[in-house]
Parts: C-alpha cells; sequence; structure tokens
C-alpha cells in the first residue's frame, strides 16, 4: 500500500500544447486580468485528481479514522475536496486545522511560525493535508513539533502539488495529486501576498500580477 506517482505536469518549454491563458471557460475575478502566465491545472483535473487519492486513502486507513490536518489557510479548497471524497466513500474521519507561515512574498523564509494552538492528536492516525509541498522547510518544521506535542501515532502527508526543485526536498508527501514546475503558482486557495485565493484554477502568476499593489483594489 505504498505511494501513488502524481500526475507529471511539463515545463513550458516541453510541452507542445500549452494551454491558451485567455481561454474563455475559465473564471476568475475581473481584477485579476493579465495577471496570469499561464493555466496549469483546471479545477476539474483537481477534482478527479482527488477522488483518486482518496480511494488510496481509504484502502489505507481501513477500520480506521484518520485525522485530517489541514494546513490553512492554502490547503482550504483542496481539503474540503478531499473531505467530500472520503464521505463518498463512507470513509471516517475526524477534521482538525492548524495555521503556519513560511513564506514571504516569492521565498520561503526557512523558519516556521504556528499560529494559535497546536491540536491534540495524541495516539490518532494522521494526515496532513497541504496545497503545496515546496522545499519541505514548512513540514520539516511542523512534523517533529506535531510528534513532540501531540505524540500522533503516525504521520503522512497528502499534497495538491509537489514542486520540482533542484534541491532534494526535506519532507516526502505519501499522497501527491500533481508534480508542477519550479514556477510560483496561484489559485485554488495558493496565494501571493493574499491575493489570487479567490480562483478556481491554479495558474502561474505573471510579472503584472507580482508587481499589483493590493492597495488599488477597493
Amino acid at each position: 500500500r505504498g505511494m501513488m506517482d502524481p500526475i507529471i505536469i511539463q515545463d513550458e518549454e516541453t510541452n507542445a500544447t500549452v494551454v491558451d491563458v485567455n481561454t474563455t471557460d475559465r473564471v476568475y475575478p475581473p481584477e485579476y486580468e493579465g495577471h496570469f502566465s499561464r493555466l496549469l491545472i483546471k479545477r476539474e483535473d483537481i477534482l478527479s485528481r482527488t477522488a483518486t487519492l482518496a480511494k488510496l486513502i481509504n484502502v489505507n486507513y481501513e477500520g480506521k479514522r484518520p485525522v485530517l490536518l489541514c494546513v490553512l489557510k492554502g490547503a482550504t479548497p483542496f481539503y474540503m475536496n478531499l473531505l467530500e471524497a472520503l464521505q463518498d466513500l463512507k470513509q471516517g474521519y475526524c477534521t482538525e486545522y492548524i495555521r503556519v507561515k513560511s513564506y514571504d512574498g516569492l521565498h520561503t523564509t526557512g523558519s516556521l511560525k504556528v499560529v494559535g494552538e497546536v491540536p491534540h492528536l495524541e495516539g490518532k492516525d494522521v494526515i496532513i493535508v497541504e496545497d503545496i509541498l515546496d522545499t519541505g522547510t514548512t513540514l520539516s518544521h511542523l512534523i517533529p513539533l506535531l510528534e513532540e506535542q501531540s505524540k500522533p501515532a503516525s504521520i503522512q502527508v497528502c499534497s495538491m502539488l509537489v514542486k520540482r526543485i533542484s534541491e532534494p526536498q526535506k519532507v516526502e508527501a505519501k499522497y501527491v495529486g500533481f508534480s508542477i514546475p519550479p514556477k510560483f503558482v496561484i489559485g485554488y486557495g495558493l496565494d501571493y501576498n493574499e491575493l489570487y485565493r479567490d480562483i478556481r484554477d491554479v495558474w502561474i502568476i505573471s510579472q503584472k500580477g507580482i508587481d499589483f499593489d493590493p492597495n488599488n483594489l477597493p
């Protein structure tokens, strides 16, 4: 009952069928026009992949009630879809939430801030649900913290995205949706300085999006 290989999203240079970012069937707030350089993953594909991951979790946790620990805020849409997919399979679970911060703009800070209390997880089988696994810095701090303070029976990681980077990742996810190029992505819960969480798909941010001043919004 091992890991499932992620769906590979190719680098733009090797992808002959890059999706036109102006495609008319995508929905997003008008103030974000021009803020994307490439549509990376459609919502429909995320939902389909989430259902597949739920089936694997259902097999691996047969007869158990894992605690699904949502890492706020970014993982929320993926987390809610995963819960619904598990409900469809009649898989019992418990829910917990934790908020951490390791990003400052485009770059990881290399440190971790936990906002609020650490959940009580003693003796529980825990699945940490993340939006994206980049360097693994966040989880490399969070997992030891949980093991020390909460003493769970087991910890696994489920991440919607894993970014392909040149350096070895500090943490490995057992359940992964998509492997993506080393670009800064937004949408479907993923933000850039608290913007773009309100987009249904996953995009690569453009320079206009990076330079945009949130103070210009109403």
